[in-house]
């Protein structure tokens, strides 16, 4: 009986660890999603990319723009100009303003000025957190009407693709956008997550649905991005790199063949940060192309 009892006393041991162990690695995924790590101007120092708005040599400025409880910094370079639309270059999940800055270059021809900001929870960005993109196409919309009043190019990367995509679909937009560059856009929430744990050798079958539940349950609606794209009148130029761990190939030319007018671009080699370096070709192409459909 003793014998038993030890057993079946071990047994509830190792159950309520093994438990507690999955609880606790649940909530440091759902906490991840939720409260990225900040990069700001020490990740650039140490990364040796721009860190001030003046470094391309152009007017610049910084400023704050409010949404919803959250006050996001600006980068705001170049001057307006009505032959010219402006661009709104939107950052990637874990990235700021200064990652957009890195990628900017490729812009100068297409564009007189450069709008970059934090999107909520990122960056310098205080107040509220991250919506994963449930709502920042709202915060787009409301930067947009109330920052531009000319025409506009949004370029946006992973997170900032779909945003960009699900702000250019919307009605109050549609007149303003004259293209889309989306680089690394992704069908749902589900496959960055899960792709992170995948990256980390975490398991995905048992840790991804539930993370999406708890994130659901907390007001993170999982949103269709071919949806968005569907909606989007105007060019749609999407860049997707070949060995990207990230964002399947077969997700990204989905989201360009529903919009309307597309151009899909597949880049040997590039992985999911790379659109830059080994894309830049890629990327120059992408905005001439959208240039001449307009």
């Amino acid at each position: 009986m003793t014998d038993v009892s030890s057993i079946l006393g071990g047994g509830a041991f190792l159950g309520a660890s093994a438990g507690l162990l999955y609880g606790g690695t649940l909530f440091g995924v759902v906490r991840e999603a939720l409260y990225p790590e900040r990069r700001t101007v020490g990740w650039a120092l140490a990364r040796g990319t721009p860190t001030e708005p003046s470094h391309w040599g152009l007017p610049a400025r910084e400023w704050s723009h409010g949404f919803d409880g959250a006050s996001c910094p600006v980068f705001d370079l170049g001057d307006e100009d009505p032959g010219s639309p402006t661009a709104i270059v939107i950052h990637g999940f874990a990235r700021s303003r200064y990652d957009s800055l890195a990628r900017l270059e490729p812009l100068f021809p297409h564009a007189r000025r450069f709008i970059l900001p934090d999107l909520p929870g990122h960056g310098d960005a205080i107040g509220r957190g991250t919506r994963l993109g449930t709502d920042e196409d709202a915060f787009l919309e409301s930067l947009v009407t109330t920052a531009t009043t000319g025409p506009v190019l949004l370029v946006g990367h992973s997170l900032g693709a779909v945003v960009a995509l699900q702000a250019a679909g919307r009605e109050s937009l549609a007149a303003r956008v004259r293209g889309v560059l989306a680089l690394a856009p992704y069908e749902r929430l589900r496959t960055p997550l899960g792709a992170r744990l995948d990256l980390r050798a975490m398991p995905k079958r048992p840790l991804l649905a539930p993370a999406i539940g708890v994130l659901g349950a907390l007001g993170i609606r999982e949103r269709s991005t071919r949806e968005a794209a569907a909606k989007v009148a105007c060019p749609v130029a999407v860049l997707a790199g070949e060995a990207d761990p990230v964002t399947p190939l077969a997700e990204a030319r989905a989201i360009a063949d529903a919009a309307s007018t597309s151009r899909f671009t597949a880049i040997p080699h590039a992985r999911h940060d790379d659109f830059h370096t080994i894309g830049r070709a890629d990327m120059e192409a992408g905005l001439a192309w959208i240039e001449s459909c307009g």
